[in-house]
């Protein structure tokens, strides 16, 4: 049974290389879990955990990261069992992210400093909202989902306090731009969805008022201008 199991994951190029050599690249397509039996499956979970972790304790926080986004972004081909091994693998990094994540909504409530809003908005982009990360809250398991949730609200909660400032505050208002763009793919329960909405009408309502009054005070300085020189 094994060798035909073998021989099975051997038509399989891009599968067999995960597992054999525990390498992918971004552009790596792999089969559909579907054409695989439970049984399969099952022979393949144990060797597919032991890539998944290599894959991931080799290329985190490296310049080939992208191979652990990947990974986790794609199916993973084993059973439940081995899938549960693999979130509480993932869980202390999402715990410690969640910590992260409420230390500096904390940190910027009622907080008008600007090294403290470029420090916040920085860690909230660069150690929080991470691709890894990203893909990771894409994976629907409950525990996954719970500590998204937690982060997702901590984030929104952030964008709260940035809100109060207009595209005349050009640095504050990046950071809150920026910090909206990096939340733009993450899949939000309907209140997160709505708030998040809200931001985004802001932000668009703020830069649209900007670029008015820009303009109407170059239209004066020109009207200005060709007055005196008609004068």
């Amino acid at each position: 049974m094994s060798k035909n199991f073998e021989s099975t994951l051997q038509e399989h190029e891009t599968l067999n290389k995960l597992i054999t050599e525990k390498d992918l690249n971004t552009f790596t397509k792999f089969p559909t879990k579907n054409n695989f039996s439970s049984e399969f499956i099952d022979w393949l979970s144990p060797k597919y955990q032991e890539a998944f972790l290599e894959i991931y304790n080799t290329h985190l926080g490296t310049k080939k990261e992208a191979k652990v986004v990947k990974l986790i972004n794609s199916t993973w081909f084993c059973n439940a069992e081995t899938t549960e091994n693999i979130v509480e693998f993932l869980l202390p990094r999402l715990e410690a992210t969640n910590v992260l994540s409420q230390e500096l909504a904390k940190k910027i409530d009622g907080n008008k400093d600007l090294e403290v809003i470029l420090k916040v908005s920085g860690a909230l982009v660069n150690n929080v909202l991470t691709y890894v990360n990203k893909a990771i809250f894409e994976k629907d398991h409950p525990k996954i989902q719970e500590k998204k949730n937690e982060i997702v609200d901590n984030c929104l909660a952030v964008c709260d306090e940035l809100k109060r400032y207009k595209a005349s505050s050009e640095i504050e208002f990046s950071m809150f731009n920026g910090i909206l763009d990096r939340m733009r793919s993450i899949k939000m329960n309907e209140t997160q969805q709505l708030k998040y909405n809200s931001f985004l009408k802001k932000s668009q309502s703020s830069s649209n008022k900007y670029v008015i009054i820009t303009v109407i005070i170059v239209i004066i300085a020109l009207i200005r201008l060709i007055a005196g020189f008609a004068n």
